[in-house]
């Protein structure tokens, strides 16, 4: 392993650098951990997982995390490999190798993102071992209108699969509660993951930038919280009578707009309008059962100066019930025709917005870690 090698960031570096007692340490050593969240902040965003100042033999890593963002670095001696991640190793088709790190293919945030180190003979090392997780996500608006994404993780995703206007689908879970819907999305054991088809341009034409699959944004990192919207009951209705419909989007995906109406068909005044809680700048939800749909961020808010029949054959003569529209960006590309925007404490239980842990820290979880290496001497400084 005598390859050049560039290595970014800021792992401190525990060990001290000169040893005061050498002793003769012969064992296998195995270290295991699971279920470690590791958030994006300070000093809780790196995990030493070895920092060991000796000679022996390195047998074998495997990490397993629910996001394929996660950094993981390794040190033998004067040694070091350049940031490396799930994302970036599977883009590049790594299969087992006899050399460095590789990943394992098939992974999701359910199963989680396997990297390995299991070389046929174990490697030496003189002075050092050291293998390091870093957390390294930054604060990002999802579910949002996200057409262009660069950060300092090392690899960028090449797809923006966190961007608004897709779904999340979960049919068994069609009578679960809204934080049970949330709890599946960050840990989709009875769905897909949501990976909106959202090309990242700030990938196109830059051979700087090392492509990576799925999104930094999965599992954890991601994970929703959802707030019904407080629809004003009208017309002496119930908000239970509030129906949702979708236009269809304008302009060319994922430069899209989609107008969302939800109107009371019990109240056929003309002078009143649907209140909301909505505003410009949110993020929107809709759930339809076992779905969660992610139409992206308000632009517009306001009353529909158009036909409304023009936008649903469902029902007719909707001109002059009290309904409110809702423009987004980029809009939903495959929508359901209306969705009932139910009742719940007072609350549209199907219709609101949205805030994520991305907002604030974007945790990744770490499934699992396998280390094992043999000692033969310890510097113990």
């Amino acid at each position: 392993m005598d390859q050049p090698f560039v290595f970014l960031g800021n792992v401190p570096n525990d060990t001290q650098k000169t040893s005061t007692k050498v002793r003769k340490d012969e064992r296998v050593v195995t270290i295991r951990q699971s279920n470690v969240l590791l958030t994006s902040i300070g000093n809780g965003s790196i995990l030493n997982v070895v920092d060991k100042r000796g000679k022996g033999q390195l047998m074998s890593i495997k990490v397993v995390t629910d996001n394929p963002y996660i950094q993981v670095l390794l040190e033998i001696d004067d040694w070091r490999n350049e940031v490396e991640t799930p994302a970036g190793l599977l883009y590049g088709g790594t299969a087992h190798q006899n050399y460095g790190l590789y990943a394992v293919e098939g992974g999701d945030p359910a199963k989680g993102y396997t990297v390995m180190y299991a070389p046929m003979r174990p490697e030496s090392f003189d002075k050092k071992l050291r293998i390091v997780l870093r957390n390294r996500l930054p604060k990002t608006r999802i579910y949002g209108n996200n057409t262009s994404f660069k950060s300092s993780i090392g690899t960028i995703p090449i797809n923006n699969g966190f961007s608004g206007g897709h779904s999340f689908s979960a049919p068994l879970l069609a009578g679960a509660s809204l934080t049970d819907l949330t709890n599946a999305m960050a840990q989709p054991h009875f769905g897909d993951f949501y990976n909106a088809p959202v090309f990242n341009s700030a990938i196109l034409g830059d051979t700087s930038l090392t492509p990576g699959i799925d999104h930094p944004f999965v599992g954890q990192a991601g994970k929703p919280s959802l707030t019904e919207d407080s629809q004003a009951v009208t017309g002496g209705s119930a908000a239970a009578d509030n129906t949702i419909f979708f236009s269809e989007p304008t302009g060319t995906f994922p430069n899209t707009t989609q107008v969302i109406f939800i109107a009371n068909l019990k109240d056929n005044s003309s002078a009143t309008a649907l209140s909301t809680g909505v505003s410009v700048g949110d993020r929107l939800f809709v759930r339809d059962g076992g779905t969660l749909h992610f139409p992206g961020e308000v632009t517009a808010v306001g009353a529909f100066a158009g036909d409304l029949n023009a936008i649903t054959t469902e029902f007719t003569n909707i001109n002059n019930v009290a309904h409110r529209a809702i423009t987004v960006a980029p809009g939903l590309q495959v929508a359901p025709t209306s969705v009932q925007a139910g009742l719940s404490g007072g609350a549209t239980a199907n219709f609101g917005t949205i805030t994520t842990a991305a907002d604030t820290d974007p945790k990744i979880l770490i499934k699992a870690i396998e280390v094992k290496y043999r000692l033969e001497v310890s510097y113990d400084g």
